[in-house]
């Protein structure tokens, strides 16, 4: 008896493997894709997020400080040639928004580098969405 419990296992662990192993779980077809994210960010730091633009996508950032010292941090967007698109500013809020013409990594970087004391508590939100597949 314990035997058949143990093929009745293994079947389905197969079956469970040969579905998940068949499905696409990389988002290429995805018409876009949205994460939020609250982060803690260092006195005296940055932190560098990147995220994938297919060509032709259009990719959009937020970022707000919720805590922290003065309420303040910056933000900066690098495309996939490594160039600054959207350059620091020491504010409370940011945003950023692109069509990317080759597509690529970019970069979304959080600075909090002009506060010696205080760590920030930042909430950052990324998507990037093809119009084409909608």
């Amino acid at each position: 008896m314990a035997s058949h419990w143990i093929i009745v296992g293994v079947s389905i662990f197969l079956s469970v493997l040969t579905v998940t192993a068949s499905e696409d779980w990389a988002f290429d077809n995805a018409p876009g894709i949205a994460m939020e994210y609250k982060v803690h960010i260092d006195a005296g730091k940055e932190d560098c997020y990147y995220q994938y633009v297919h060509p032709s996508a259009t990719i959009y950032v937020n970022m707000q400080v919720l805590k922290g010292g003065d309420g303040m941090a910056g933000m900066a967007v690098r495309n996939p040639r490594g160039e600054i698109v959207y350059p620091y500013s020491w504010k409370q809020s940011s945003e950023y928004e692109e069509v990317s013409q080759t597509g690529g990594y970019y970069a979304v970087c959080i600075d909090n580098q002009f506060s010696r004391f205080a760590a920030k508590l930042v909430n950052l939100y990324i998507t990037t969405f093809r119009t084409s597949l909608i």
